[in-house]
């Protein structure tokens, strides 16, 4: 009886460790993120822990980690409102528009005044494909209050969903006539005249920028626009904006890595990867396009060991599988 106390004892054990390998993730001890780790682990049933550390990985770009803990301290904690509102905004950056729906409706009916919950419902129908309950919930807005920034910003984004881009940049311009500093009506102006290829939108990104020159995004856009015109040099350059102004602005490093690849300077591009892995080095992105730059280059056993890596921060990425594949 005690060896069969004894073996059973023992698969426990391999089972919970398996459990935690499974479980864990290089992202969880992140210096900003492993405090809120070690908390966890030294008692699992405090659903503040879990949103902390959520919030800590959605800095990092990691939404789908975010999700999981978020979800884990509503588990706990289902009457937070707070929660709910971080479940439905995680869901719908991730593309979940029905999940999002779903939390934010729950939100709604602890907090039935809550504007923002309400707006971002409205945004989340329109991820849905359902202008029609968007239009609903932002004129229950409009109702309360008619000159709503948000709910007007709302409108906009509707008009824009049902086709009418014309309608929308008209709303987003009177938003800034009425208040030049809206940063959302600036950028989303810009992304609009973007959309159409419109050359404007490189001031408005400009001017975008100007109102809040601590993100970089605008700049980066951007560099997004000149490529979608081809105009590699002025990407580029673009580029070079973001992390003159940003040293740790990853994707600028990426995006020139990936042009300066598609032009044959591979060894360039392999340094633009590099240093985006030293500003973010749990990127898959990063090191899947360190072992594709390697591969260009001959050297497989430098590809293979980066292709693994990328695996290792994103195990569904199949861009790298196949190029390991491709390898063998």
């Amino acid at each position: 009886m005690s060896r069969y106390i004894f073996i059973v004892s023992l698969l426990l054990l391999f089972s919970c460790k398996e459990q935690n390998k499974q479980t864990d993730h290089p992202a969880y001890h992140n210096p900003t993120v492993q405090a809120f780790t070690d908390s966890i682990q030294i008692n699992r049933d405090v659903p503040q822990f879990y949103f902390l550390r959520a919030e800590a990985l959605s800095n990092l770009q990691m939404d789908s980690l975010a999700l999981i803990d978020v979800l884990k301290a509503a588990q706990l904690d289902s009457s937070n409102a707070q929660y709910l509102y971080t479940i439905g905004y995680l869901n719908l950056q991730l593309d979940k528009p029905e999940a999002a729906i779903k939390a934010l409706k729950k939100n709604l009916d602890l907090l039935p005044g809550n504007v923002n919950t309400r707006l971002l419902l409205s945004k989340a129908y329109i991820a849905n494909n359902n202008t029609e309950a968007a239009l609903e919930e932002t004129n229950k807005v409009l109702a309360a209050a008619p000159n709503h920034p948000g709910a007007l910003f709302g409108m906009a984004q509707i008009k824009a969903a049902q086709k009418d881009t014309a309608a929308a940049i008209a709303l987003a311009k009177q938003l800034l006539v009425a208040d030049k500093n809206n940063y959302s009506a600036s950028y989303q102006l810009a992304d609009w005249y973007k959309a159409q290829g419109n050359a404007a939108a490189v001031a408005q990104y400009q001017y975008t920028f100007a109102l809040d020159t601590m993100d970089v995004n605008p700049l980066f856009e951007i560099g997004e626009f000149y490529e979608q015109q081809k105009q590699w040099e002025l990407a580029k350059q673009a580029y070079k904006a973001c992390f003159v102004k940003d040293l740790d602005f990853t994707d600028a490093y990426l995006q020139m890595g990936k042009i300066l690849y598609q032009q044959d300077s591979t060894e360039k591009a392999l340094r633009q990867f590099n240093i985006a892995i030293s500003t973010a080095p749990n990127s898959a992105e990063a090191y899947l396009h360190k072992g594709l730059s390697f591969q260009k280059l001959n050297l497989k056993d430098s590809a293979v060991a980066a292709l693994n890596q990328a695996l290792v921060f994103d195990h569904q990425l199949q861009a790298a599988k196949d190029a390991l594949k491709k390898l063998k």
